[in-house]
């Protein structure tokens, strides 16, 4: 019998544990001194601009005294709705500052924000035994969390940005379901949309695989972030999203020696094989004991007695004998008379 949910039915209960989660709020204002990802769109970089319409970036050889960029953008009309684009900002990630840099050069002048390439990497953790289990195997039963190490935390020093960094956590069944919410040991569901404060960033041990919604076999998860649209512009794996590592949930390890059960089998017919020669041992007996072997072919007259021929009670040798002494003893008789 079929343990498992439907598709449907398990949709479903994802579904409306999806539906009754709080929604995030948008991270897209950006103060003087923040960190921006490339990639992000939408932003607000009015505060960090200040009253300047262009920022400037300069190689991180250049000297602090230095009052001529390599790289100026203009902010006229987009300072509201402000692009990372990957083609200006991908190889120019650092410090950017508000324009005109001053007579003092960069030392002196204001940093409007900081440009950084996003990296993002997920670990699946065997929470019941401590165990990193990425691309690896997980036995049923056993519950699972996640390590997350990225440098989007940061997002979290944004205004309104106190709760994380949005990330989300995919998980992709053997049936090809993405899982939006998973179920821990005591029933309880968790969203796959996170807020990250740190990194390295642990969560709690949010899956049981021992639970029936999860079928046994390969699973594949990773873990995103489209904040401000940045996995749209600029996916990149490691980046806006991990790797993908593949999970094998099932009661058997797979690394287990699967010639196990050949050497049994070869244990058992050498067996087979040294019982044989003994009983040949056995049956073939030495050539000084003759008898062992050849006595019951040499035994049926003593068993079967011939029908033809009855079995005399008396030999003709001793009848001749009696003859005679009865002759004597007639013959002495007649002489012992004459007398």
């Amino acid at each position: 019998m079929n343990h498992y949910p439907t598709k449907g039915i398990f949709l479903l209960i994802l579904a409306c544990v999806v539906l009754a989660l709080p929604a995030g709020a948008s991270l897209n204002t950006i103060s003087a001194g923040d960190t921006v990802f490339i990639g992000e769109q939408g932003l607000d970089v009015t505060g960090a601009a200040g009253a300047s319409t262009q920022v400037a970036w300069f190689p991180s050889t250049a000297q602090t005294t230095a009052t001529v960029p390599e790289k100026v953008i203009d902010l006229t009309g987009v300072k509201n709705n402000f692009y990372v684009n990957p083609i200006d900002f991908s190889t120019r990630t650092g410090n950017w500052y508000r324009m005109p840099i001053p007579v003092g050069g960069v030392g002196t002048a204001t940093l409007a924000f900081r440009v950084v390439d996003p990296y993002l990497a997920l670990k699946i953790e065997d929470t019941t035994v401590n165990v990193d289990v990425t691309g690896k195997w997980a036995p049923t039963k056993d519950t699972l969390g996640f390590r997350i190490e990225t440098n989007l935390y940061t997002m979290s020093q944004r205004v309104g940005g106190g709760a994380g960094a949005p990330l989300t956590i995919k998980v992709q069944t053997p049936e090809g379901n993405i899982l939006s919410a998973l179920i821990d040991s005591a029933g309880t569901a968790h969203s796959l949309d996170i807020r990250v404060t740190t990194s390295p960033f642990m969560t709690a041990g949010i899956w049981d695989t021992g639970n029936t919604l999860y079928p046994p076999g390969t699973y594949v998860v990773w873990i995103e972030c489209n904040e401000n649209h940045m996995k749209d512009n600029y996916n990149q794996a490691g980046k806006t999203v991990s790797e993908h590592p593949s999970l094998l949930v099932q009661d058997q390890n797979p690394l287990i020696n699967p010639k196990v059960t050949a050497t049994t089998t070869t244990v058992q017919t050498t067996f087979m094989q040294t019982t044989t020669l003994a009983t040949v041992a056995t049956t073939q007996a030495p050539a000084t004991f003759p008898a062992v072997t050849t006595a019951p072919a040499s035994l049926p007259t003593n068993t079967e007695t011939p029908s033809p021929i009855p079995t005399p009670t008396k030999s003709a040798g001793f009848c001749g004998w009696c003859t005679m002494l009865a002759a004597a003893i007639a013959c002495a008789a007649y002489a012992c008379a004459k007398r």
